[in-house]
């Protein structure tokens, strides 16, 4: 897998923000979809020589580095996910990858465990039927449905008619 496409493509629907927000379900975060509530999460914030505290609050912000630090590991920490789900990841096709990687990013390993089904058929590497039952999924519409928002496209590339590059400016 191309690791340099995935992080594109991941930070592509995620966005940057160098101070905390909230995103979608409250979660306060910040950098690239770095969630501040995990229990590594404050000594990878004391890692980059902050106080915890401080960026959690809003009084502490992220330089470019930093949240290209945090992004770094989030992604491999997205990879492993999907490895773990997956038992032939590490020979599907690259784009699917991708697109797996994104998805363990965007959700976690727990919840993308729970798609059963699309799991199953990735792993018959039935792609038209691993989009189609993703695209079934809460997920789907709460990430955007359309071909440009990140469940139409992550639906689009996983069944093989769209890359990743065809996201990304």
């Amino acid at each position: 897998m191309d690791l340099d496409l995935a992080t594109q493509y991941t930070a592509h629907w995620e966005g940057r923000r160098s101070t905390v927000y909230r995103d979608t379900k409250g979660i306060p975060t910040i950098g690239v979809g770095f969630n501040l509530t995990t229990a590594d999460a404050p000594a990878q914030i004391a890692a980059l020589g902050l106080d915890y505290q401080s960026v959690l609050n809003g009084s502490a912000a992220l330089t470019d580095a930093q949240m290209d630090q945090l992004l770094q590991t989030t992604i491999q920490t997205a990879v492993s996910a999907a490895q773990a789900l997956v038992s032939d990841f590490d020979v599907i096709p690259g784009s699917q990858q991708i697109v797996l990687t994104d998805l363990a990013f965007n959700m976690g390993q727990t919840m993308l465990g729970t798609f059963v089904h699309t799991l199953s058929f990735v792993e018959q590497q039935n792609w038209a039927m691993a989009a189609y039952n993703l695209r079934q999924s809460l997920w789907y519409t709460q990430v955007g449905s359309g071909p440009t928002q990140r469940g139409g496209a992550d639906c689009a590339v996983l069944a093989g008619t769209a890359q990743p590059m065809d996201f990304l400016n």
